[in-house]
């Protein structure tokens, strides 16, 4: 959100004015009032005393743990989307519902067994398991650490988002392969109540931002954890498989990005799908590999700031998607190959 330096907001949103004619005791007492909030907000901002990693891992922690709903105002392409969120967290598991308030009826859940998306109509979209799925809010596994070699984090301040106070982290991309963020972290809970994602000309191509938020208790929610060394590690490596075994390698990959995850599963039509997740910490791209497609896509596609390009490659169909820029999900198809023992 746009901060004007023409006038002072008040917390409503709307311009603060001093009316002409009031009394002067009137006068006195509404500039008293705006000097105490002003130095309230001032001494809230110094008191939260996080640093940027500190505030990215309590970010981590409460979306891990913290069970909410709440209305999501969220614009992308100039369009503007308005969606309701329950998010449980119930024995360390997280079951998440969005649905949508305007236009076509549609409605996604998210929990363990994968994603289900419900559309018009009565059409139902399924993706069983194996890891798909992603937090509307981004509950990665964050390692404020190892973001350092690819990012430059910030703190920005504070501001106030669905009545709440929040401060605020930027995350600044170091090269053209990726994207930056701007998180506005609920000073309470830790919560991003407002999540930014920056071009490479430092204006925000997406943006989500609770307009009403409710807490709710986590069955198994405790305290957020003190040892932030605990966080601070390297991605892991594919789980299930050793990278040398895997049928698919990389010659070479965007820098900081390495493999994370590895699964497989056979698709609806019974057809074998491999998924190899690439990660620099913060930004993920996935690639999907097919043998018997039922629709390819050859070359490069987006929709918002999700890039994807696929092509045949090996006698399979190869197709790489991700919030990144074009040019990154580009440099990781490019650099796939079938290991010698792979299948052909």
């Amino acid at each position: 959100m746009r901060r004007s330096s023409a006038m002072k907001q008040g917390d409503n949103g709307g311009s603060i004015h001093t009316p002409t004619r009031f009394p002067a005791d009137a006068v006195g007492l509404q500039l008293f009032i705006l000097v105490s909030l002003f130095t309230l907000s001032c001494a809230e901002a110094v008191a939260s005393g996080r640093t940027p990693e500190e505030q990215l891992v309590r970010m981590a922690d409460a979306l891990r743990s913290r069970s909410y709903e709440g209305t999501i105002a969220y614009l992308h392409r100039n369009e503007l989307e308005a969606l309701r969120i329950v998010h449980r967290v119930e024995n360390g598991q997280v079951h998440e519902k969005l649905a949508s308030l305007n236009g076509p009826v549609r409605t996604l859940t998210r929990d363990k067994g994968g994603v289900t998306c419900e559309l018009s109509g009565s059409q139902t979209i399924s993706i069983q398991g194996h890891g798909i799925g992603k937090d509307v809010l981004h509950a990665w596994t964050l390692d404020p650490g190892a973001l350092r070699g690819q990012y430059r984090l910030h703190s920005l301040g504070s501001a106030r988002v669905a009545g709440r106070q929040t401060d605020v982290v930027g995350i600044i991309p170091r090269d053209r392969l990726r994207y930056g963020y701007r998180f506005y972290l609920d000073r309470d809970s830790g919560l991003p109540l407002k999540t930014d994602l920056m071009g490479q000309q430092a204006d925000p191509i997406e943006q989500i931002m609770f307009t009403s938020l409710d807490l709710l208790p986590s069955q198994d929610s405790g305290p957020v954890a003190k040892d932030l060394e605990r966080r601070r590690r390297r991605p892991s490596k594919a789980k299930g498989a050793a990278p040398d075994s895997l049928p698919w390698r990389f010659d070479s990959l965007p820098p900081g990005f390495v493999l994370v995850m590895h699964k497989d599963w056979l698709d609806a039509g019974g057809r074998p799908v491999d998924q190899l997740v690439l990660s620099d910490g913060l930004a993920s791209v996935s690639v999907y590999v097919e043998s018997d497609p039922q629709e390819r896509l050859v070359g490069g596609t987006s929709i918002g700031a999700v890039h994807a390009v696929g092509d045949h490659l090996f006698g399979h169909q190869i197709t790489v998607v991700g919030e990144v820029p074009l040019e990154t999900v580009e440099e990781v198809l490019a650099g796939i190959r079938l290991t010698a023992g792979g299948r052909p």
